[in-house]
C-alpha cells in the first residue's frame, strides 16, 4: 500500500493554518495536486498528502531506460479509491491544514471539500468506504482526529466495505491496464468512429493527451484532429525548449479535461498516431483552442476532423482577427500589398498553340 504517514524525522508544521486551492489532479488514494488560481498565467501547484492514512498505490509502467524493470499493476482497490476522490474532487475547491512537511518538502496534512472545516473529510470518507486503511503505529493518544480514523475503520471493516470485503486483497479488484494495442489502426476502425467513454490521465501540451478508455482500460495517447498546439522540445544536447504560448496552452487544455469523464471520436490512425476529437459537455476542445489563439489549423489531419472542418478554419480566422495569443503578431496576407501585386495575369493558349485572350483577374 501506498504510505501517507510522516515519516518519523518530520517536523510538525509551526501552524497548521487554514489554505485553500482547487483540485488539479488526484494522484491516488492518499494524494492530490492542489492549485492557485490563475494570474496571468499557469498556477503554482502542490502536492498535499493525505496524514494518517494508507490507500493502495496505483499501477505503474516499466521505466523503458531500465530493460529489468517490469510494469506494476495497482494494489487492491488503488483505482477504486483514486475513482472515489477524483469523481468528488476535479476542479473543486478544497481547505486544508499542514500538519507535518518534510526535510524533502512533502506536506501532509487534513483535507476538506469546500471552503471550511465543515466540509467533507477527505480522510474519514476514504476510511469509512473500506478504500483506506489508517496507519496506527503512529498514533498519538491524544489525537481526536486519529481516534476518530480508527472508529471508521472498525466500523468499515465490521460491514466488510471495499478492502474489507470477502476477497478485498484479491485481483478482483485491480484493472487488467494495457499500455500498448497490438495494431492501432484496426483498433480505431473497429470503433467506426462512434464515441468512446475516456478519463484523461495526462496532458503532454494543448493538443495531445493521454486518454484512459473505458471499459477495457486501454491508456493511449491521442493527438487532437486537425490543430497543434505550441509544444515542449527537447534539442539534441538535451536542453529544453518551450515554445511561445506552449505552458499557457497546456494549462488551457488541463484545466478543462485533466481526469474529467469525456468521450473520445478516435478518428484516424495515420503512422501509428491516433487522431481523435474529445466532446465534453461544457464544449470542444479543439475550437475552443484555435478560437482563443492557443493552436492552428493543420491540413494533413484536419481531413479526418468529424464536426466539420469549417468550423476549424472559422475559429482560426477569428483568433486571427482578434490578433490574440499565437497570432498577436499576425499580418494578414493582403495588408500591404500594392494594387499590381493583388492582380494575376494569364494567357489563355488555344489547343492549335496560338494565344488566345489576356486575362486580367484581381486577387480579392
Amino acid at each position: 500500500m501506498a504510505s501517507v504517514s510522516a515519516p518519523a524525522q518530520a517536523a510538525a508544521a509551526p501552524a497548521a493554518s487554514l489554505q485553500r486551492g482547487i483540485v488539479k489532479m488526484v494522484l491516488s488514494g492518499c494524494a492530490i495536486i492542489v492549485r492557485g488560481q490563475p494570474r496571468g498565467g499557469p498556477p503554482p501547484e502542490r502536492q498535499i498528502n493525505l496524514s494518517n492514512i494508507r490507500a493502495g498505490a496505483m499501477a505503474r509502467r516499466a521505466a523503458q531506460a531500465q530493460p529489468d524493470s517490469k510494469d506494476t499493476p495497482d494494489e487492491p482497490y488503488a483505482f477504486q479509491a483514486r475513482e472515489f476522490l477524483r469523481k468528488k474532487l476535479i476542479g473543486k475547491e478544497v481547505c486544508f491544514t499542514v500538519e507535518i512537511k518534510t526535510a524533502l518538502g512533502r506536506e501532509y496534512g487534513i483535507v476538506y471539500l469546500g471552503r471550511d472545516t465543515t466540509g467533507e473529510n477527505l480522510a474519514d470518507s476514504l476510511v469509512n468506504e473500506g478504500f483506506a486503511t489508517v496507519r496506527r503505529e503512529g498514533i498519538r493518544g491524544n489525537n481526536p482526529d486519529q481516534a476518530r480514523l480508527c472508529e471508521l475503520e472498525d466500523q468499515s471493516r465490521a460491514s466488510k466495505k471495499g478492502l474489507w470485503s470477502e476477497g478485498g486483497g484479491g485481483t478482483q479488484s485491480v484493472r487488467d491496464l494495457k499500455y500498448t494495442i497490438e495494431n492501432p489502426r484496426n483498433f480505431v476502425d473497429s470503433l467506426h468512429q462512434k464515441p468512446i467513454n475516456a478519463i484523461i490521465e495526462h496532458v503532454r501540451d494543448g493538443s495531445v493527451v493521454r486518454a484512459l478508455l473505458l471499459p477495457d482500460y486501454y491508456l493511449v495517447t491521442v493527438m487532437l484532429s486537425g490543430v497543434k498546439c505550441p509544444t515542449f522540445k527537447r534539442e539534441a544536447d538535451g536542453t529544453e525548449f518551450t515554445e511561445s504560448f506552449a505552458a499557457e496552452a497546456k494549462f488551457f487544455t488541463e484545466s478543462r479535461l485533466l481526469q474529467r469523464d469525456v468521450q473520445i471520436i478516435l478518428e484516424s490512425c495515420p503512422n501509428q498516431i491516433i487522431l481523435g476529437t474529445i466532446m465534453h459537455p461544457n464544449g470542444n476542445i479543439t475550437e475552443l483552442l484555435l478560437k482563443e489563439g492557443f493552436a492552428r489549423c493543420v491540413d494533413w489531419s484536419m481531413a479526418v476532423y468529424t464536426q466539420g472542418a469549417d468550423k476549424l478554419r472559422s475559429a482560426e480566422k477569428s483568433a486571427k482577427e482578434r490578433k490574440v495569443r499565437i497570432w498577436k503578431d499576425y499580418v494578414a496576407p493582403t495588408a500591404n500589398m500594392d494594387q499590381k501585386d493583388r492582380q494575376f495575369v494569364a494567357k489563355v493558349r488555344s489547343s492549335s498553340g496560338f494565344y488566345i485572350g489576356c486575362f486580367l483577374w484581381p486577387l480579392t
